[in-house]
């Protein structure tokens, strides 16, 4: 019988761990300083009207069809259109929302 399958010993908790907080306290520079990955296509299908970054970007008010035209808009625009489009009120809340949903995906905790 194999019992290491999804079993964690104190060591590898310790290390998901110290993992997971190491990058829950680096969270909030890479949520403002995020640029071209603010959220993955999954999170877009989740949380949007959209089945795409890209349908995402396509539909906002910027004439730049990218992550970084999204982020060049108005604060009021850019949030105007995440508050529309979105399950989000504004910006900063939905790519905190990313970032937290990335954190615990990547870390499995």
């Amino acid at each position: 019988m194999v019992l290491d399958s999804g079993v964690k010993t104190p060591d590898s908790l310790q290390g998901s761990l110290t993992t997971a907080i190491e990058r829950a306290l680096t969270l909030e520079t890479w949520v403002s300083s995020s640029r071209e990955h603010v959220a993955t296509e999954s999170f877009i299908r989740r949380h949007t009207q959209f089945e795409s970054v890209a349908e995402f970007c396509a539909a906002s008010p910027s004439s730049d069809d990218s992550i970084g035209g999204v982020q060049r808009l108005s604060a009021d625009e850019r949030d105007t259109f995440v508050a529309r489009a979105t399950d989000f009120e504004t910006w900063s809340d939905m790519k905190q929302t990313a970032a937290v949903e990335e954190l615990v995906t990547l870390q499995n905790v």
